[in-house]
């Protein structure tokens, strides 16, 4: 047997459960009304206007009745009545004469209307003669008034039993609309408490149906999200009905998808920036040893112009695999924000060093100008920079799909003191209905390639500065053109913040004058590399220093308790001992030394690891470095008190 389940929509349902309330207690209101209202009306419906009309009758028999006695004491007494006791008889007959017309009895209904006109004629009548009476008094006529006395008491004797039955037949009628009355209330009662049984009944059902189409989904939805915040991204919470809840749960379901993949992704990337972190000191150490080795022969004046010729270009193809690791790194690995004048030009161009090597495999031509007159913005220039990568990676995957030519362009400027940045293609450009999607989290048009997370968090970047990034129409209608715009800073007064921020990289990237010779200095080179520490230590020495070697911490320790170096240039990644622990050991037994201690390091984020003693940025050297830049730095360390 197939199971029924209830197809309405959320809305629907509570919409119909609304509606049913409605109808129960409208209903409910309208019968009350009907069967107690009905019975009221009828109760009241010329019940008041009888009692009214009795008692009119009955004030006009008290009238007549007196002017009747003031007659009869009159007319007893023997002698004529005075003008006023007859004037006082004229007006109780008048007074009590004054007959209702027909719409005074048009309320009062059946028999008892007929009784009470029967009353009023007999008034009526007994007034018409009182009136007479008093006539025949004023004339002096007693004989005749003494019979027409006569005639009024007997009048008067049948509108007193008439009034008598009059009251009696208005209480019964009062009595048996009152009855009428208490019965339909009974009725109603009855009826009303079997609504509300009913209503009793409704409620458990209406319960039932809000727990089962809200109360539940939406609890089970409140328990996958606290799951989901504690961490378990496998939480998939039951869809119960093609309703809204349960689309909302199917969206739920699709989210923690969405997260568990990009979670995977997220991880897979912190690996390759941790793997990348830990190679960079690997790598670094060959680039070092090449550049080294390439620095020595270039100052030897016996090479041959050929062999010159092909130091040079080692040198340059080494300095070039220096920069783009040194930009990797930058871009991995997760660093404090720091907030700092920026020159967009530049984020540029480390940007377009990270991607360039994907230029000429993918047959794509570069160009736009960038403003040489850019005034600097505030901002984390390693942000900034993610930013612009992630615009031109775009870029690139976006004219992958189209065939040659294609063509990427960057610009730079400044409009109304927004300092802007421009990355525009000749690709397909985008939809509409994506456009519209385009920055919002989790919105990728790249399938399983993309995260869906470059694009807001660039916007998220760029607004976090004070800016924004937005997607413009590109000019000639083709491709897509996204504008960086940051407000521009007041212009720095001193050296590029670049320099600042990175001393030993943005040096090396040339030749560089040394400030003076190293003659007498002796300087401790600490390095587990063979191949970089001995060129490293043929450039000093030849540079006038007097150089000992050692090949790791404790053996430098052990050379230490010998002699004194003005300087000691350790690496901070070796065997045994690494310069970081040598520092530490240092301040704790030769405190006279540390202050001595320069660094050397492929990977400068270990500094940053929990347990490692603070080291101050200046005092590293982040290799590879060119021996000119070494030589120069190693001159500033000791002029600035740090050999002392």
């Amino acid at each position: 047997m197939r199971r029924w389940r209830l197809s309405l929509s959320l809305r629907a349902a509570l919409l119909l459960l609304v509606v049913a309330s409605e109808v129960y207690a409208t209903a409910l209101s309208l019968f009350l009304a009907q069967r107690v209202g009905s019975a009221a009306t009828a109760l009241g419906r010329g019940a008041e206007e009888a009692v009214a009309l009795l008692d009119v009758l009955s004030q006009r028999h008290d009238a007549l009745d007196h002017g009747s006695a003031l007659a009869d004491r009159a007319l007893r007494g023997g002698h004529v009545p005075s003008a006023r006791v007859v004037d006082s008889i004229r007006h109780l007959a008048s007074t009590g004469g004054i007959p209702a017309g027909p719409a005074t009895f048009a309320p009062v209904s059946g028999a008892l209307r007929v009784m009470l006109a029967r009353t009023d004629a007999n008034m009526s009548l007994m007034a018409g003669n009182l009136s007479e009476l008093a006539a025949l008094l004023e004339l002096r006529r007693a004989r005749a008034a003494i019979s027409r006395l006569a005639a009024v008491d007997s009048l008067h004797d049948a509108v007193e039993g008439l009034l008598a039955q009059d009251g009696i037949a208005v209480r019964q009628e009062l009595l048996r609309r009152q009855r009428a009355l208490r019965l339909a209330t009974s009725s109603a009662l009855r009826v009303a408490v079997g609504w509300v049984l009913l209503g009793v009944i409704f409620v458990p059902l209406t319960v039932a149906v809000f727990r089962s189409r809200v109360a539940v989904p939406l609890r089970e939805l409140e328990a996958g999200l606290a799951r989901v915040a504690e961490g378990d991204l496998a939480t998939e919470v039951l869809v119960h009905r093609p309703d809204e809840v349960g689309r909302l749960a199917q969206h739920f379901n699709e989210m923690t998808r969405v997260l568990r993949d990009r979670a995977e992704e997220q991880g897979r990337f912190a690996a390759a920036g941790e793997l990348l972190a830990g190679v960079a000191h690997e790598v670094n150490n060959p680039l070092m040893a090449i550049t080294a080795h390439a620095d020595n022969r270039l100052a030897d004046a016996t090479i041959s112009g050929e062999q010159r010729a092909e130091m040079t270009q080692i040198l340059r193809q080494a300095r070039r695999a220096t920069k783009l690791l040194r930009g990797l790194l930058r871009f991995v690995r997760v660093a404090e924000r720091e907030i700092a004048p920026v020159n967009l030009n530049e984020v540029v161009r480390g940007a377009l060093d990270l991607v360039s090597y994907r230029f000429g495999v993918d047959e794509i031509t570069v160009g736009g100008g960038l403003d040489p007159r850019l005034p600097p913005v505030q901002g984390d220039a390693i942000k900034l920079e993610q930013v612009v990568v992630n615009l031109l990676s775009n870029a690139i995957d976006a004219l992958r799909a189209i065939k040659p030519p294609r063509q990427l362009t960057v610009d730079s400027g400044v409009t109304d003191a927004q300092v802007w940045v421009a990355v525009a293609d000749n690709g397909r450009g985008v939809a509409p209905e994506i456009a519209a999607r385009l920055f919002r989290p989790f919105a990728t048009t790249k399938g399983r390639r993309g995260t869906g997370l470059g694009l807001y968090i660039s916007r998220q970047i760029a607004r976090e500065a004070g800016g924004d990034l937005a997607l413009v129409p590109a000019s000639g209608g083709g491709g897509a053109r996204f504008v960086l715009s940051l407000p521009a800073a007041a212009p720095l007064a001193a050296q590029p913040p670049e320099a600042a921020a990175e001393p030993s990289a943005a040096r090396s990237s040339g030749p560089v004058r040394a400030l003076g010779s190293l003659a007498g200095l002796r300087v401790l080179l600490v390095d587990d590399e063979e191949g970089v520490r001995r060129p490293m230590a043929r450039f000093l020495a030849r540079r006038g220093a007097h150089v000992d070697e050692a090949g790791d911490g404790a053996a430098a320790l052990i050379q230490l308790a010998a002699q004194k170096p003005d300087v000691i240039l350790a690496d901070l990644r070796m065997p045994r001992m690494g310069g970081v622990e040598l520092y530490a050991r240092l301040e704790a037994d030769r405190p006279d030394l540390a202050p001595r201690v320069l660094f050397l390091s492929g990977d400068i984020s270990q500094l940053a690891e929990p347990g490692n003693t603070p080291v101050a940025r200046e005092r590293v050297l982040v290799k590879p470095v060119e021996l000119a830049e070494l030589e120069r730095r190693i001159l500033e360390f000791v002029r600035g008190g740090g050999g002392a």
